[in-house]
């Protein structure tokens, strides 16, 4: 990956909005159980069965949590967020940005005041992509 580009990602589903806040299915996530729903195939039934053990899940949490996945050779990343999100806090947005600054890894984040979980005028910051796009990906010139 050469750069990336988003807005209000969930980074850290350990650390949700606060430290030891899990989210897994759980708080302000509780109404989205299916994505947290892990399984894994027990061979003696030939069938996938629900994971119950706890830490088990919040193994998998770290899994699929970014932010313990941040090295130096990351991509360049850019990440546009509402500092009013109550979905996404902007908290994941900060500490994922927080942990590619300390692998060098070029990083912005751009604030959004009061805006929540998207908002009405959200395509005109796709403009932003593109300038992050042609920063990073555009050919040098000759």
């Amino acid at each position: 990956m050469q750069a990336v580009a988003c807005f209000f990602p969930p980074t850290d589903f350990l650390n949700y909005g606060k430290p030891g806040e899990n989210a897994l299915g759980r708080g302000v996530l509780a109404s989205f159980r299916a994505p947290f729903d892990f399984r894994e195939l027990d061979p003696k039934i030939n069938s996938f069965v629900l994971i119950s053990e706890e830490d088990r899940i919040l193994e998998i949490g770290r899994q699929i949590s970014p932010v313990y996945h941040v090295t130096p050779d990351d991509a360049p990343s850019l990440i546009i967020h509402g500092d009013a999100d109550k979905l996404v806090p902007i908290q994941q947005a900060e500490r994922i940005i927080e942990a590619f600054k300390e692998q060098n890894v070029p990083a912005e984040l751009i604030v959004k005041p009061g805006a929540a979980h998207g908002w009405p005028d959200l395509p005109q910051d796709l403009v932003k992509f593109a300038d992050w796009f042609d920063k990073y990906l555009k050919p040098a010139a000759k």
